[in-house]
């Protein structure tokens, strides 16, 4: 019996720049504080330096989340001990992050350990995508068909993969570490950031069609 094709298979592509609604930065602290509470991490002076920074940006301190803190007591409790602070700034403005990096650069014990961009659901752009994906699917589907002499009946199936700006291995901000500086000590390789003027990221949608159809007009079995 001679066999006719009961699907048509499509792939298609479609990317978009978009813009992120803000940046996150993770800061490592290293302070102290009087006594041994919350409360006192929360009056540390390395902290309070911090969200006033930040507030002067226009991040809110709800913003501002201790992801981690290492408590570590002097030999007097009340004398004063060491913290050690993991922060997770959140929803900073992307136009003011050199403002942003240079006013964390000029605090002491103030550590920068990444940044990320933060997009959203960026719903407007995913529905835009996948009407053009599913579009241009369709429309391939019907030109194979009318090429091989097939009639298109229904979709068998649609899969969706997505690819959004953050995905990947790199930093969304590669490390630097081209300068020197000389120190009491030596030599020291100086970590910052290199950043550019465009912040947008890359939304990527593949979409897999399958779609069924007839067999050639006037074929016998």
């Amino acid at each position: 019996m001679q066999q006719f094709p009961d699907r048509i298979e499509t792939q298609v592509t479609r990317e978009t720049w978009v813009k992120p609604i803000g940046i996150a930065l993770q800061v490592h602290v290293i302070g102290t504080a009087s006594v041994g509470s919350m409360a006192a991490v929360r009056k540390s002076k390395e902290l309070i330096a911090i969200q006033e920074l930040m507030r002067g940006l226009g991040v809110a301190e709800d913003k501002i989340r201790i992801d981690s803190l290492t408590f570590a007591a002097g030999e007097r409790w009340f004398s004063g001990s060491s913290v050690e602070i993991d922060l997770d700034i959140r929803d900073v403005p992307p136009q003011s992050l050199p403002e942003a990096l240079g006013g964390l650069a000029a605090l002491k014990g103030i550590t920068l350990k990444g940044l990320r961009r933060e997009y959203g659901a960026m719903s407007a752009e995913r529905d835009a995508l996948l009407r053009e994906a599913v579009a241009e699917s369709m429309r391939q589907a019907k030109l194979i068909a009318a090429a091989a002499g097939l009639d298109l009946r229904s979709v068998h199936s649609l899969t969706q993969q997505w690819s959004e700006p953050n995905d990947g291995g790199e930093p969304q901000y590669p490390m630097a570490r081209s300068m020197l500086s000389k120190m009491a000590g030596g030599a020291d390789d100086m970590r910052g950031y290199q950043l550019a003027e465009n912040h947008e990221g890359k939304l990527v949608l593949t979409v897999r069609t399958e779609v069924r159809v007839g067999e050639f007009p006037g074929a016998s079995p």
